[in-house]
């Protein structure tokens, strides 16, 4: 079950919460336009969101955490976290509503026949990239803020949506602090 299920769930749990960090405290956008100079680096800031949707709607409904209130609390305010708007969060990026989150969770898991059966894993970060360029992912006005947000901000303390990374990233901390413990 920890294979199947925690393992991957802790991974994307910490891919997304440190990329986040670097982002928001390590002056990470620099670094990755270092690295990414195309701009692949929002797609695959994107991707790590997704990926964490996906392993905690499945981390929700399979393995050991079904039932564990503090998970479930945890990784809901995470997803709420990019969920919510309003006066001070205006709908734009990194707001994916609760719908989409579960749709676009699903687009990435995929099972597969393994030792144990039916096994869940998510598609590779290349095999997204390729449903970016079709629809539904090209139609979303969610998907399209956050990559703009990401490409377009100067530094980090101009990046649209900021407040939301912030609060799902301390999320994340706790999450991972509780699973790990």
């Amino acid at each position: 079950i920890s294979a199947l299920y925690v393992s991957p769930f802790l991974s994307a749990c910490e891919e997304l919460q440190s990329r986040i960090f670097k982002i928001l405290e390590l002056g990470g956008l620099d670094a990755l336009r270092q690295r990414y100079p195309d701009g692949a680096y929002a797609e695959e800031t994107l991707y790590l969101i997704v990926r964490f949707f996906g392993w905690s709607a499945a981390v929700s409904r399979y393995g050991p955490y079904t039932q564990d209130a503090e998970v479930i609390r945890l990784a809901t305010a995470c997803c709420r976290a990019f969920s919510t708007s309003g006066a001070s969060r205006p709908v734009g990026a990194f707001n994916f509503f609760i719908p989409e989150q579960k749709a676009l969770g699903k687009m990435v898991m995929h099972s597969l026949e393994g030792e144990f059966g039916r096994e869940l894993d998510t598609i590779s970060f290349y095999e997204f990239k390729e449903q970016l360029a079709s629809a539904p992912l090209s139609d979303s006005q969610a998907v399209k803020d956050t990559m703009d947000a990401l490409r377009n901000a100067k530094d980090a303390s101009a990046l649209q949506g900021r407040e939301r990374l912030a609060e799902a990233q301390s999320y994340l901390v706790d999450l991972l602090g509780y699973l790990e413990g």
